[in-house]
């Protein structure tokens, strides 16, 4: 008899919207000029991810969590795994997220070296945290 694993539902639905988001991401580099979609969706499928983190370690999100900040996300996980040596790489998916949603100084666009960035980022960030937590177990 399996054991029931709490929030498993809730985790996978994380885990899948991540893994969805980075699909569109590679996707849309490979074959559009949206780069700043890239970076949006390459810093929400880590957002996602850390999220996910946050609920298999506490059970669920407070408010102050519900940010965009992947910095702060990280730091929470602690507990579980260790960031620290890609804090550059998050301070530049929290950058790229915001200036791909909003013009706050005018309007400015993403390059494809840029978008290239972040998708790089995020596929060795979430390789890293496939390798450090076994989260196969929310897919089955």
């Amino acid at each position: 008899m399996r054991s029931k694993i709490k929030n498993k539902r809730i985790i996978f639905g994380w885990l899948r919207k991540a893994e969805d988001d980075l699909s569109f991401a590679k996707r849309t580099l490979e074959e559009t000029d949206f780069y700043d979609h890239v970076c949006y969706l390459s810093q929400q499928a880590v957002e996602k991810y850390l999220k996910a983190i946050i609920i298999i370690q506490k059970g669920g999100i407070t408010k102050k969590e519900k940010t965009h900040n992947l910095i702060y996300l990280s730091k929470i996980c602690e507990k579980s795994i260790n960031l620290k040596d890609f804090r550059e790489s998050l301070r530049v998916l929290s950058e790229a997220y915001i200036s791909a949603r909003y013009p706050s100084n005018g309007y400015s666009k993403a390059y494809k070296e840029d978008a290239e960035k972040c998708y790089k980022s995020v596929e060795e960030l979430i390789d890293f945290i496939k390798s450090k937590i076994d989260l196969s177990i929310y897919y089955q």
